[in-house]
């Protein structure tokens, strides 16, 4: 089975996919561009398809029919380019399944698809270059090197993985790595959410159906396990899937034969089972939520990721190379991090681990563009009730600075921060300051704090 190198855009506008298409070449890509409209001829064009990019434009519900078409999960990512504005499309996108969905604005098509492509690709199986152990970024000292060192010898076996962790901990790449480093790498990859398909839908979406086998199943279709034959099947949110299904899916797991929907025949099905989940199974097999057997079938070969909060030397590693990714994507120029920055990072919760980090510094790069991350660049959480020290933005960017502007914001700073100790008492709030209070009343009129 090759390996997938086609991004497949389908759209009745050549103009605006012209440049796109030249730049998506130059960095290796095959593009097969269509004006068929029709879904079913759009997913039987390629077999290598990596990622799919649909537009509405003059194609109608081109978006909505394309993604309805794989059912409830779409197995390759789908970037949906809508009309500007259109929240009803935006909206039935993202539900059915859309890896992310772009408005058409005219002159930011170009970036914003480009820019999704780049996050996509690893979700469509492209190639990786070198050592795809490198995707999973570390420090020296990581506690994940342990783990990292085995993947290789994990890799090469066929035995069930039970990926562990909290959301955000980066399980799917993992799960992707294992793939791509196994003699499995030239099959499928076929990631399937398990909670965010309907239960009464789960057992035709894994092992397919046969005509007639329900209402509105018009035609024999294949489910996901047939889909990832000759490769693997990661299974995400495991501990999600009802009772019922677990009785099944550990039946499929051991004879290897997947019976679609509405038939008697089951089929033999060539897989790798990756499964992953943010619950505690073993509880959940305490309390009965669980099948006991079912989770020893699974966790063959075990793999725990840490949350981000206890890998603090991994923190600014990770910075960098998400720094670097914007600085690709998004045409930015940004420098670093400053030292008091990276210490306030370095000292947070991370409740959304690594996936918030790396949106954090996508809206930073998109909001600041040029020089260093400081403190002010960090949402509020990061810092509870305890405001950004004062001495904020008191050094020279390599970049250069706006004088006035860093001290109005200082002045700004301090007088918010005298206001709320002082409880709004504005005879307090200049004791605090050192000022008379006719000066500080001069002061917030000016700068308009009033206001706030």
């Amino acid at each position: 089975m090759s390996t997938r190198r086609t991004i497949l855009i389908v759209s009745a506008d050549d103009l605006i996919w012209e440049p796109i298409t030249a730049d998506l070449k130059d960095i290796g890509w095959s593009v097969e561009l269509i004006h068929e409209a029709h879904p079913g001829a759009t997913r039987s064009q390629s077999d290598d398809v990596s990622c799919a990019v649909v537009s509405d434009g003059d194609l109608g519900d081109c978006v909505r029919d394309f993604l309805a078409s794989f059912g409830v999960m779409p197995p390759i990512p789908v970037v949906a380019v809508v009309r500007d504005s259109d929240v009803s499309t935006t909206v039935d996108a993202m539900r059915l399944g859309a890896f992310t969905v772009i408005e058409n604005k005219g002159d930011n098509v170009h970036n914003a698809v480009l820019g999704a492509i780049e996050r996509a690709v690893p979700l469509g199986g492209a190639p990786i270059k070198g050592d795809p152990r490198d995707l999973l970024i570390r420090s020296h000292d990581s506690p994940l090197n342990t783990m990292l060192d085995v993947i290789p010898q994990i890799a090469k076996s066929d035995a069930p993985v039970l990926v562990t962790g909290e959301s955000g901990t980066g399980k799917e790449l993992f799960a992707r790595t294992i793939h791509n480093l196994s003699p499995r790498a030239d099959g499928p990859f076929i990631p399937v959410n398990c909670a965010a398909i309907p239960d009464q839908l789960l057992e035709s979406e894994l092992f397919g159906y046969v005509k007639g086998a329900f209402t509105g199943a018009h035609a024999d279709r294949d489910g996901q396990f047939q889909a990832a034959d000759g490769g693997t099947i990661f299974l995400d949110e495991i501990g999600e899937m009802p009772l019922q299904m677990q009785v099944k899916l550990l039946r499929v797991l051991q004879d290897k034969m997947v019976t679609p929907v509405g038939s008697t025949k089951p089929k033999a099905v060539d897989f790798r089972v990756v499964a992953a989940t943010n619950r505690n199974l073993e509880n959940e097999v305490k309390e009965g939520t669980f099948r006991e057997d079912l989770f020893y079938r699974l966790s063959v070969l075990p793999m725990h990721i840490p949350p981000l909060r206890e890998r603090p030397t991994d923190i600014p590693v990770l910075i960098d190379a998400f720094m670097a990714e914007q600085n690709r994507v998004n045409q930015t120029q940004l420098s670093g991090v400053t030292r008091e920055t990276l210490k306030v990072m370095q000292n947070y919760e991370w409740p959304g681990n690594v996936r918030e980090l790396q949106n954090i510094m996508e809206r930073v790069a998109i909001l600041k563009r040029v020089g260093f991350v400081e403190l002010e660049d960090l949402p509020e959480r990061f810092f509870g009730d305890h405001p950004p020290p004062p001495q904020m933005g008191l050094y020279v960017p390599s970049e250069g600075m706006d004088m006035a502007e860093a001290l109005s914001k200082l002045e700004t700073n301090l007088l918010k921060q005298a206001l709320q100790k002082a409880d709004g008492n504005k005879a307090q709030a200049a004791r605090l300051l050192g000022l008379n209070r006719t000066t500080l009343v001069e002061k917030v009129k000016r700068l308009k704090l009033d206001e706030d």
